[in-house]
């Protein structure tokens, strides 16, 4: 009965979680996190128990006309007080950029968030960003809402980016 007995704490030499269950730890929890914080499965969590969701803010959006050619520029800043995001994609008028751009918190970086023709409508009204947690690399989509304004030759410049809802945890 002892040689069963062990054999049901110990599989091909891994330990088993609590009655021989087959669980075995995670190599996740020995992974550090921010002061305060704790994981838990895909998320991260604060000091209330709540999964840890980073808000970005675009601010000081650039877009001007060269040519028939539009560029948008904006600062993005990430509003966590402990964690780092990287900014993986954004989507402006059907253009799909990668930045791969690390934020610090309480910290912005400026990126490009688009560089091509010129608008002469205002089909497209949405925005989004994508980013993530550097701690977990937990996926986030954030949507805005295009406000556009209009030049002597017809052609559109984008003039803000609006929060248009809830952070996507996805």
């Amino acid at each position: 009965m002892g040689f069963l007995n062990e054999l049901g704490k110990a599989f091909m030499g891994k330990p088993l979680g609590p009655a021989g269950s087959g669980d075995t730890q995670s190599s996740q929890s020995n992974q550090p996190t921010p002061a305060n914080t704790s994981q838990a499965g895909n998320g991260i969590l604060n000091e209330r128990g709540l999964k840890i969701i980073p808000d970005i803010d675009v601010r000081n959006l650039k877009s001007y006309l060269q040519g028939d050619k539009l560029i948008v520029k904006a600062w993005v800043f990430n509003e966590s007080p402990d964690q780092i995001i990287r900014v993986d994609t954004s989507y402006l008028l059907k253009q799909k950029r990668t930045h791969n751009q690390e934020i610090n918190p309480k910290n912005s970086r400026e990126i490009t968030l688009y560089d091509g023709p010129a608008p002469t409508n205002e089909n497209e009204r949405q925005a989004q960003i994508a980013y993530r947690l550097k701690a977990n690399g937990d996926v986030f989509m954030e949507s805005y809402r295009i406000d556009y304004g209009l030049e002597s030759d017809g052609k559109r410049i984008i003039e803000e980016l609006h929060d248009d809802g809830p952070i996507r945890d996805i």
